[in-house]
């Protein structure tokens, strides 16, 4: 039986302490999950959410993914039909629901302050409620591992109560987050082996850092469903990875359907939306899953693809990146250049300019490992094949008041056009950023699709004091891509000036397409 997957970004990773979204937000990372090939989009719980609440009164278009409503079981004392927030649930358009119960005795008596039939009631019965208004019930066992190691027996009740109700899945959920691998697949192989007739679900917090190594110790104990948030994301330290657990499972031949090849865009698509950054380390899709510096690394690479990856970057929609550093040889170099620069010559002179500069580039504190997009740039200049659109000529800040808000005016030249123009921003790089953005709209509209995304600075030289010179790192998206640029100055505003005006020109630049294939 092939595994199914259930995205609950929308609703646990909404727990999250910094994400907050929209209906429109949720309409648009649905849209994402559902090219990207997910079974299930829990998208959030009507009566509790007003994002959920206005997609739950809609007919949610879907090709790919099932929308999945989320809720709770009646409260104790009541009656499924005489609960409000059930009602709500079980009379949205949603033909599929997530509704959770209480799996731990403990938590039952403690928490629920209610006896251990009384759960086993309101289990069955609200989920009986559901399957007898023609809707598909996914139940998730709360706190089931921490209830298994309490009172096994009780747990299990639990799932029974839910089955007898006509549950079609019953998920096992880690909900604290401290199971270990070895006990998740002990349990969940007794669970399977219990409830041969019903699918079984694997729900992993990660607080101890072992979220995706748990469901995948499910799954190998024959869990058939499994629940996680794109990025991970989620309350506390968020919840099991999708964007790692997709490629492990589709390429252990656990799951199918899933377009690997959209994994990275896709997942960049949602940060966005998000207000997120995926980090550099993150496997499959992160800037650096497949970025090579040491030099042994980058030259057997060049020798052999894929002699130091384990996976196809391609396979997940991501780039190889071969970093640029003054330890870069000459044949990393040609490789780097001659995309861009065909008739480079591995012994010419240009190559020499170029990794001399690089290197005296390095000494004054610029980096190019993690700017690539800065050395295209670079190499464009010194080889006398200027890859860039327009001309920065000048900008100037001001902040004459108490308030953060600064006015900045930029000046750029396109052909013989110069022109103008002027922004408030919160902050000097805020402001600059918007007036350069606003000069060149007129000239390229395309900018319009392009953002700052992430903005850090360095101090290179601290014993200067505040005379010291500062790196500043830009990156910058267009929804799909992602690119770094880099700026170094004695003054902060003049580097990120730098950096944010090589990240317009390789947004503009004619080799961007083939850059990111």
């Amino acid at each position: 039986m092939k595994v199914e997957i259930l995205d609950t970004t929308l609703r646990d990773g909404a727990q999250h302490r910094q994400v907050s979204y929209s209906s429109v937000d949720k309409l648009d990372v649905m849209a994402a999950l559902d090219r990207l090939g997910v079974h299930y989009v829990e998208f959030g719980a009507p009566g509790f959410d007003p994002a959920a609440d206005k997609l739950a009164r809609l007919e949610l278009p879907s090709s790919r993914s099932v929308p999945v409503a989320f809720g709770m079981t009646c409260k104790k004392g009541l009656e499924p039909d005489k609960d409000e927030n059930l009602r709500t649930l079980v009379n949205c358009p949603a033909s599929t629901l997530t509704i959770v119960g209480k799996a731990h005795a403990l938590q039952v008596r403690d928490v629920l302050k209610t006896d251990l039939d009384e759960n086993l009631r309101i289990i069955e019965q609200s989920v009986t409620y559901a399957t007898k208004n023609d809707k598909t019930v996914i139940f998730d066992a709360e706190h089931f591992f921490d209830g298994y190691r309490y009172d096994a027996e009780y747990a299990i009740e639990a799932l029974t109560a839910a089955v007898r109700g006509g549950a079609k899945v019953i998920t096992l959920c880690d909900t604290n987050g401290g199971a270990l691998p070895d006990d998740v697949k002990d349990v969940t192989a007794a669970v399977v082996k219990r409830f041969p007739n019903v699918r079984v679900g694997i729900h992993c917090h990660n607080d101890n850092g072992l979220a995706v190594a748990s469901t995948l110790a499910a799954v190998k104990a024959g869990a058939s469903h499994v629940q996680g948030t794109l990025l991970g994301i989620g309350e506390r330290c968020g919840n099991a990875n999708l964007s790692t657990l997709l490629p492990l499972l589709v390429f252990e031949g656990y799951a199918e359907g899933i377009d690997l090849k959209l994994l990275t865009p896709i997942a960049r698509t949602v940060a966005e939306i998000t207000n997120i950054t995926i980090p550099d380390s993150f496997p499959y899709v992160g800037a650096g899953a497949f970025a090579h510096k040491a030099g042994l690394h980058a030259d057997g690479m060049l020798k052999a693809g894929g002699s130091f990856e384990h996976v196809d970057p391609a396979s997940v929609g991501n780039i190889r990146q071969l970093l640029l550093s003054k330890e870069a040889g000459r044949h990393l170099l040609i490789a780097k250049l001659k995309p861009f620069f065909p008739d480079i010559a591995e012994d010419g002179e240009g190559l020499k300019r170029i990794a001399r500069a690089l290197k005296e580039r390095e000494d004054e504190g610029y980096t190019y490992e993690a700017a690539e997009a800065s050395f295209v740039i670079l190499a464009g200049k010194i080889l006398d094949r200027d890859v860039t659109r327009f001309e920065p000529v000048g900008y100037s800040v001001t902040n004459t008041s108490d308030e953060p808000e600064c006015t900045a005016t930029t000046t750029i030249r396109v052909g013989d056009v110069t022109r103008s123009a002027s922004a408030k921003g919160l902050g000097p790089v805020h402001a600059l950023d918007k007036a350069m953005r606003e000069c060149m709209l007129n000239f390229f509209p395309s900018i319009d699709k392009v953002s700052l995304i992430d903005y850090k600075v360095r101090v290179i030289n601290p014993k200067s004091a505040t005379g010291a010179a500062v790196r500043v790192l830009i990156t910058t998206t267009d929804g799909r891509h992602i690119w770094k640029t880099v700026g170094v100055s004695e003054d902060i505003i003049r580097a990120s000036f730098d950096a944010l005006a090589d990240s317009y020109h390789f947004a503009l630049s004619d080799d961007f397409d083939f850059y990111f294939g």
